[in-house]
Order: C-alpha cells, then sequence, then structure tokens
C-alpha cells in the first residue's frame, strides 16, 4: 500500500511569510489558539506498535496495517506515523512527507512534526517553505509550531516575520515562543531587539534569565551578562545549570579572571560545586583565562573524566605552550582506556607543529588511520599545517591532495607552509587553483600570499596583490599586510619605497614592520635608512634587543667601529641581553632542548667532542667565525668559543651523533638564526652530506649541499 503514495513537488515562490499570511484572508485568528488535538483515552495497538518501532520496514507494516483497518485516516493517528517518520533517528523525512500527502485533515501536530524534522536535519529553507504551505492551506498554527522555525530563521528579516505571525496568532505572551525568540534575535546578531522581548515578558522563567545572559555571552559582553544575573538573584529567581554555564562563557570570552573566580565562589556558596557540567565549563573557563593550574586542579580531583574533559584540559596545555605535558596528558587517556576524537587530534599536531616533532606527528597521523578518527576540514588543515611547519612540505602535499573536503584555512595552510619554505612560485599556483575552485580568499590567505611573492622576488605581483585586497576582495590590509609588502620591497632593495609605503599607512608601524625594514637594511646596508627605523623602533620599544643588535651589526659592516662600541655600552648600561636562543630538535620521537652554551644534556660531553670536530672542520673549509655576532666585551678566543655554543649547533650535534648517515635534521629556534650559524649550517649540510631543516621565529630554511632556501635574505 505505501508503495503507491506520491508526492507532488510544486515550484516554490520566494519566501515571504508576511505576503502569505495576507493572501489568505480565509484564516481566522483566534484570541488563543490552541492545539485542538485530542487524545484516546486507550490507545490503538497499531499505536503501541508504533511506539516499539525501530526501524523503517517495521514502520511500513504497520502503515499498512492501519490502511487496512482504517485507523490511518484518524487525523491523531496519522499525525502519530508522520511524527516518527520525521522525528525518529530510524524514521525518513522523505516517507513523512509521502504520508502527509494522505492525510486529508492534517493536526497542528502533524505539520509541527514535519517542520520539526527539516529543523533538525537543518532543512531550514525547507521548513520555512512547509510552513508557508501550511499558512495557505488554512491551518492554524499553534505554540509548537514557531520554535523550530525560529530555529530555521536565515536572517533577520525572516526572524521578525515570524515573529509578527507569532503576535497575530496570538502567542505574544507565551514564555516558550518568547524564550526562543530571543534565542533567534541573538543568533542574529539583534541583541537590541533580544532585550526588548525579554524586557516585554511577563513571567520570566529560568530558561528566560539562561537564555538571555546567554546572548550577553555569545555576543562577549560579560559584564552585562553580570549585571542581568545580579537583577535575577533581586528578583529572587534562582539560577540552573545553564544559566551559570552561560556566565562562565561569558568570563571565558573576555578572559576576565577575577570575575570567574568570583562565579566559582558563587557556584561553591550555593551548592552547585558537584554538577560535572559545572566543573567541565569552569575548567574550559580557566584554561581560556590563562590560569590553566586551577583548571588541572579541578581536573584531578574529577571522579569520572568523559572525552570533553580531556580535550579541555589538553588543549589548555598547548594554549598555555605546555606542549610536553599535553602529550603526557595524552598517553594518560590512552591508558584509562578513553578514545581520543578529532578535537583532541587538532590539538596534539598543534603541540607537534610548536615542538617541531615530525615523528610524533606522523604518528598521531599513522593512529587518525587506524582509529579510524573521522578527519573533518578542521583535523584536515591540523595536519597539513603540521607536516608544512615540521618541514615535511612533501607530505603536507600529500595529505592535502587526499582530504575530501578543504575550506579556505585549509587551502590558507598550505599557501602559508609553502611561503615559509621558500617555494614561492607553487604558494602561488595553489593560490590560483584555490580560487579557480571558488573559495574566495581571507585576511590571513593573502600574509602568506605576500610571504611567497617575497621569497619568489616577485615586487610587481605582490603588490599587485596587495592592491587587491581591498579592490577585489573587500578586505582591508591589516598591519601585517603592509608587514608583508614592506619585506618584498626590502627583499628587493627597494628601501626607498618601503620608507614611503610606512609614513602612508593608515596605522603606525609596529615593531614587525620597523623590524623588516631594519632587517632590509642590514642586507643592502642602508645605514641611514637602517637609523631612522631603529630610532622609531626604540622610540615604540625601548628595550627592543634585537633593534640594538640589528643596528650594531650595521654599524660593524660599515666600518663605524665607534657607533658599534656605543651600541654595545647603551646596551649594558641598561643591563639589556639577548633572550637566551633555544634549539629544539626530535629524534626517535623525544624532542630535545637546548640553549646557549648548554651543558646539562645527558651527552653533553660527547655533544661537545662532536662541536670541536665540526669547527675544525668547518675551519678547514674556509669557515671564519663572525665575531661581530657577538656584541659584548671580551677577547677573540671567548667570542670564537660563544659562537661555537649557539643552541643550534648544539642541536646538529646532537642530531650528528644520533642519526643515521643522510638522515635529515630538522631544528626549531626561538630566535632569528645569526649569521654565523646561517654560515656555519650551509657549510655543515656539505661537509656531513646532511639536509638541515631549521625553522626561525619567521621562517624556514632548508640548508643543503652548502646553500639555503632563504638565498641568504633572511
Amino acid at each position: 500500500m505505501a508503495a503507491s503514495l506520491s508526492l507532488h513537488c510544486h515550484n516554490r515562490p520566494p519566501l515571504s511569510l508576511d505576503n502569505t499570511l495576507l493572501r489568505n484572508p480565509t484564516i481566522t485568528i483566534p484570541m488563543t489558539a490552541q492545539n485542538s488535538t485530542n487524545c484516546p483515552n486507550q490507545p490503538h495497538p497499531c499505536l503501541v506498535s508504533l511506539e516499539k518501532c525501530s526501524s523503517m520496514s517495521e514502520l511500513k507494516q504497520i502503515h499498512a496495517q492501519m490502511l487496512r483497518t482504517g485507523l490511518f485516516f484518524e487525523p491523531f493517528e496519522a499525525g502519530k506515523l508522520v511524527g516518527f517518520c520525521a522525528l525518529q533517528d530510524s524514521g525518513s523525512l522523505h516517507y513523512a512527507r509521502l504520508v502527509f500527502s494522505q492525510i486529508h485533515n492534517p493536526t497542528p501536530y502533524t505539520y509541527n512534526s514535519i517542520i520539526r524534522g527539516y529543523t533538525n536535519q537543518n532543512l531550514h529553507r525547507d521548513a520555512l517553505f512547509f510552513y508557508q504551505e501550511m499558512i495557505v492551506e488554512g491551518q492554524i498554527p499553534d505554540r509548537f509550531t514557531y520554535p523550530s522555525l525560529f530555529k530555521s530563521c536565515g536572517n533577520l528579516s525572516e526572524g521578525k516575520q515570524l515573529h509578527c505571525h507569532s503576535t497575530k496568532f496570538g502567542f505574544a505572551s507565551d514564555s516558550y515562543i518568547q524564550n526562543t525568540l530571543m534565542n533567534m534575535y541573538s543568533n542574529c546578531g539583534c541583541l537590541v531587539s533580544a532585550k526588548k522581548v525579554f524586557d516585554k515578558m511577563v513571567e520570566k522563567n529560568v530558561v528566560s534569565w539562561a537564555t538571555m545572559i546567554g546572548a550577553y555571552a555569545q555576543w562577549e559582553q560579560p559584564h552585562e551578562a553580570l549585571k542581568l544575573f545580579e537583577r535575577m538573584e533581586s528578583e529572587n529567581a534562582s539560577p540552573n545549570e545553564v544559566t551559570l554555564v552561560n556566565l562562565l562563557t561569558a568570563c571565558a570570552r573576555a578572559k576576565d579572571l577575577a570575575l570567574l573566580k568570583t562565579i566559582h565562589e558563587y557556584i561553591d556558596e550555593n551548592g552547585f560545586g558537584s554538577h560535572e557540567v559545572l566543573k567541565t565549563a569552569l575548567m574550559d573557563a580557566y584554561c581560556k583565562c590563562g590560569c590553566v593550574s586551577l583548571a588541572r586542579d579541578l581536573f584531578d580531583k574529577m571522579q569520572e573524566k568523559n572525552l570533553f574533559c580531556w580535550n579541555i584540559m589538553i588543549n589548555g596545555c598547548v594554549e598555555d605552550s605546555d606542549y610536553e605535558e599535553a602529550l603526557l596528558l595524552f598517553r594518560q587517556m590512552q591508558v584509562q582506556g578513553v578514545q581520543a576524537d578529532e578535537v583532541t587530534m587538532v590539538s596534539l599536531l598543534l603541540a607537534c607543529i610548536h615542538l617541531g616533532a615530525l615523528d610524533l606527528g606522523k604518528w598521531l597521523h599513522a593512529y587518525i588511520k587506524k582509529r579510524k578518527i573521522n578527519v573533518d576540514v578542521a583535523l584536515g588543515t591540523a595536519m597539513v599545517d603540521m607536516y608544512a611547519k615540521c618541514g615535511s612540505i612533501e607530505r603536507a602535499l600529500c595529505v592535502f591532495q587526499e582530504l575530501p573536503k578543504k575550506d579556505v584555512m585549509t587551502w590558507t595552510a598550505l599557501i602559508v607552509g609553502l611561503a615559509m619554505s621558500g617555494q614561492g612560485e607553487m604558494a602561488l599556483e595553489y593560490f590560483h587553483e584555490m580560487q579557480g575552485n571558488g573559495i574566495k580568499p581571507d585576511a590571513i590567505t593573502f600574509v602568506g600570499v605576500l610571504a611567497a611573492c617575497s621569497h619568489a622576488g616577485l615586487v610587481d605581483e605582490g603588490i599587485a596583490h596587495f592592491k587587491s585586497m581591498a579592490d577585489t576582495y573587500g578586505i582591508q590590509p591589516t598591519i601585517e599586510h603592509y608587514g608583508g609588502l614592506v619585506d618584498i620591497l626590502g627583499r628587493a632593495g627597494r628601501i626607498a619605497e618601503a620608507e614611503e609605503l610606512i609614513k602612508k599607512m593608515p596605522m603606525a608601524p609596529d615593531h614587525y614592520v620597523l623590524g623588516g625594514l631594519l632587517g632590509a637594511c642590514r642586507i643592502h646596508r642602508n645605514l641611514e635608512a637602517a637609523e631612522r627605523a631603529a630610532k622609531r623602533l626604540l622610540e615604540q620599544d625601548p628595550e627592543n634587543c634585537g633593534a640594538y643588535v640589528l643596528l650594531s651589526n650595521i654599524y660593524k659592516s660599515s666600518r663605524r667601529w665607534e657607533e658599534a662600541k656605543r651600541i654595545r655600552e647603551l646596551m649594558v648600561k641598561r643591563g639589556m641581553r639577548k633572550p637566551p636562543g633555544c634549539s629544539l630538535i626530535e629524534v626517535d620521537g623525544v624532542v630535545h632542548e637546548f640553549v646557549k652554551g648548554d651543558s646539562s644534556h645527558s651527552q653533553s660531553l660527547e655533544i661537545h667532542k662532536m662541536l670541536e670536530d665540526m669547527i675544525s672542520r668547518l675551519k678547514k673549509a674556509g669557515y671564519v667565525p663572525n665575531k661581530a655576532e657577538v656584541l659584548f666585551d671580551m677577547d677573540e678566543e671567548e667570542k670564537e668559543t660563544a659562537l661555537s655554543l649557539h643552541s643550534e649547533k648544539l642541536a646538529i650535534a646532537f642530531g650528528l651523533l644520533n642519526t643515521s648517515p643522510g638522515m635529515p635534521l630538522r631544528v626549531v629556534k626561538n630566535l632569528r638564526v645569526c649569521s654565523d650559524c646561517h654560515t656555519a649550517t650551509k657549510l655543515i649540510s656539505k661537509l656531513y652530506n646532511r639536509e638541515i631543516i631549521v625553522r626561525d621565529r619567521s621562517r624556514f630554511h632548508h640548508f643543503k649541499d652548502g646553500f639555503c632556501s632563504c638565498k641568504d635574505f633572511w
């Protein structure tokens, strides 16, 4: 019987709900619309079977039986059948529409079931068009019709039309309708309208307060949320868990630790401290406010930890730059038998990026495959980003090509990774391919594009891309984009144009822009421009050690010894020293950390012997230490020793000791690579026949056969 059903679909007109209501004057709007459904006292056996139904095949049998007995032609019973099809996980919305088309007098419950079904499956336009059909057919909505419709509103205009409808049908003072209406206005970004609905409510229940507080939290107005909470208390309205969770969300988004601690005290003092949902929300809020230690206290005291708790704590450690602790937590999570998900993996891959831990990243990739973790767009992007920023651009490209779905962030991760790796031309090729695939670039994409143009020496193309941001894509350049264009001009030796650009910037240049100009002046030995850039940089940040170092080196390269000496003395007078260099290298899945002059490693003796061998072989190959990199007064031998103990040289020596011949070495450094280490590493790559990938604070250096991918400009 069911196979004979059919549904005729009409072309849908443009959605205009107000006009729909006006075109059908036969609808009588009652003073108070009510659900006219009358439930029988004794359910029919078919309805009992329907309640126990677990699949569509069973439902079709029940449907056939209802048709044979004539029960299907009763509106209430037929509505139950439609409700099961539309709302159950095992149901079929398409079949529900087929059944609905055969009902002569559907009740509001039946219409509502279809609307809810569309909304639950994110078919929001279908829900609104079906409501339009309902009005055209002369059916009167009830109080359960509008909440689902409000969730389906795609814009403020539709929401306001539905608001008018609910008022016309007599639901202006229905608290259930008003609560969902507030939520709709909040989701559309119209807090003023949400607040008007709230203020007009005659009776505010706990859901009303929680919804309005949640709206303020969503739009990062934590202090308004707190004011409303205080008003709630003054009106003797008791909060529930949702209210407090929304307050905690407001604190987290504002990163207001003081306010967060106040709410925490309230939770403990008012008997909410044992609620697991609130404990989890508190953990999350403390992590987002940068107080991971308090979050960890809550975490350690929890009797049962679900996946969500583990993810919060792991991500909190990553955000707090405690990457080793994040990985340790993941190991504990595995021991306790908690299955990781895509959220866990994104956080762990981010830890690998900061540690430069490619082997660990590969292991996590294998874990994802073995555990069949869903690779959504976010996880796919994190995998591309990890491989690119750990110096394995080939694997990043392979993962990128295999991803079934890519968004603008996925393309951007690859473009930025290629640019950082010195493969500017390829980055631009993917930028053009991205647009060919209909993906519109965003502001972050253009940071990568400008970096690619800089590395490829494409000055005119870089300028054209910069101009296209506002002219073609409607993206206003930020300080990062201006810094990228300054870098392009500076790399090409067009210092005067770079200075002119800085003068015309709509915002004051920051240390990134001025530092880029100063670096270009060092490369091209433009002393006058360097002095101007350094002066502005030090006016902004008198403690910027890097500016003193660069300026001193420029003076030395120009044989202005007195000025160089004056800079050194000024640094000593101000008690300034370069921050200690720190380099990380991963061997056999373990990350080893070295600082300048380090002798704390368990293999320190062997490392220093290898270092002596390296320096000896380098000198035979013509290496002369660049003692100008040592800014402080010491004899020449001490300067040479200080240079030999730079952190990246120690990390490279350790890598040569502990890896097989020919294996690439990957080093991550916290500072810019100095010119002495850069020269030395080029020679080491040739003498030891090793590819050495060094990621400093701004880019990659791929050393191979005595050359570097940066072409000696960094």
